[in-house]
């Protein structure tokens, strides 16, 4: 008998991770592809991501349950929206949007904690690769503002949206091409730098000052973290300490700098003082939330058709298609539909689970809790200004769901399950062999 040949290797959990390691890349790209191109092909991509959560469920049925329960925090959010159909406006319209709102967080919380690091990255990129590409051959520009200027909207619904998704691929390609550098793919290192430079392009031509503020922020903090990878995690501790707190005096400063700096912006870009009629929409709102302040309308009860104050709104704005829309402020929009209480079950998980996320890659720095540290860095800058992470079948709401969620990662949680018991080999010197 041949001794080399009885001996079977034993399987091991780190064997069983690789062997469904791919599935985790194409996962998260095919789902980050239907979300980005959810504007151009509707009904079919909401379709394909309604099927998406129940692919990943049966080929990872063995982990779903830790998958579920480390999740639990952020699967609260879109748990109250669709609960808060009891209270609705709209119950029908609630419920139905609400449970939208589910499938997209569940599939962002899965990116962000249920795959492979390194494949989800990979699909990451892959993603906004194809999306930027796409954009740049097939992409229109919409006009904006007074006269006759023109702004990129790409493949999405408006120029904001647009400078949006190129903000977030610069990103993307940016954690890509630091991972790629270390590990010499030159080919994905040069796919990397270009994609930069199509984002650059797109964040110019959409004209969103604030999109092209937050990402110069975002990068830097990128950099920053990469920076930090070399440091020893005591002077890594010391020096994000010191920035916390600087941000801290900051944010309570923020009424002797902001209103100043934001002023600064909109002249060089050419914009009027109203953030383009945001101030309009915001007073609306503040009403909206006099009316019912402690548990709102109800999650996406107010942005539907035949409700003559959302009517009176689009068309303050130009809005044709009556859909896509939001008061672009966060706290105004959950305060809206979701009142005091909504605001502040979301700003509890939100803060835990970010400070969680730096304080796990300040320790053991790595590519997919630098980039997601990076990111959460960008949507905090357009939280007053932007509503993200609250729309059903939307980029922004994958993407924050999946960096709060990257802060409950474990490897453990992506295995395809235990190693099996070892039993002894059959040898010439026992007789028994392993299974």
């Amino acid at each position: 008998m041949n001794t080399a040949a009885s001996l079977a290797r034993p399987r091991t959990a780190e064997q069983s991770v690789d062997r469904l390691r791919w599935f985790d890349g194409v996962w998260t790209a095919v789902a980050t592809s239907a979300v980005l191109f959810s504007y151009t092909f509707g009904a079919k991509a909401a379709a394909m991501m309604l099927l998406l959560m129940p692919v990943y469920f049966a080929v990872r049925f063995r982990t779903a349950p830790r998958f579920l329960a480390a999740t639990a925090p952020i699967l609260l959010l879109p748990g109250f929206a669709m609960l808060s159909a009891i209270w609705s406006i709209e119950p029908g319209t609630t419920f139905y949007y609400g449970f939208q709102y589910f499938v997209t967080v569940m599939i962002g919380t899965a990116i962000g904690a249920g795959t492979d690091r390194r494949q989800a990255l990979y699909g990451l990129f892959a993603a906004f690769l194809l999306f930027a590409v796409v954009s740049l051959g097939f992409g229109r520009s919409v006009g904006w503002g007074s006269g006759h200027a023109v702004a990129f909207a790409g493949m999405t619904g408006s120029k904001n949206a647009a400078a949006d998704t190129a903000a977030v691929g610069l990103l993307v390609a940016s954690a890509m091409l630091v991972a790629c550098i270390r590990e010499r793919r030159i080919a994905i290192v040069a796919a990397a730098l270009g994609l930069m430079l199509i984002e650059l392009w797109i964040l110019r031509r959409a004209e969103s000052t604030g999109s092209l503020a937050a990402s110069a922020v975002a990068v830097m903090a990128l950099v920053a973290w990469n920076l930090a990878r070399l440091m020893t995690t005591q002077a890594r501790t010391a020096i994000f300490l010191a920035i916390g707190a600087v941000m801290a005096v900051a944010a309570l400063l923020q009424k002797f700098w902001l209103a100043p700096l934001v002023e600064l912006l909109l002249k060089s870009a050419g914009k009027d003082a109203t953030l383009t009629g945001r101030t309009y929409i915001w007073e609306k709102a503040f009403a909206l939330i006099d009316a019912r302040p402690v548990l709102g309308l109800g999650y996406n009860a107010f942005w539907r058709h035949g409700n003559i104050d959302a009517e009176g709104i689009w068309l303050f704005a130009g809005i044709k298609e009556r859909a896509g829309f939001n008061f672009h402020n966060s706290f105004l929009e959950i305060l809206v539909h979701l009142g005091y209480v909504g605001l502040a079950l979301y700003g509890i998980v939100a803060l835990a689970m970010f400070g969680l996320l730096l304080l796990r890659t300040m320790r053991a720095p790595n590519d997919m809790g630098i980039l997601f540290c990076a990111y959460l860095s960008y949507v905090a800058v357009r939280l007053s200004i932007e509503s993200q992470a609250f729309a059903p079948f939307n980029f922004s709401t994958v993407m924050v769901m999946a960096g709060l969620a990257c802060a409950v990662w474990n490897r453990a949680a992506v295995a395809s399950g235990p190693a099996p018991a070892r039993r002894p080999a059959i040898t010439p010197q026992n007789g028994r062999r392993w299974r």
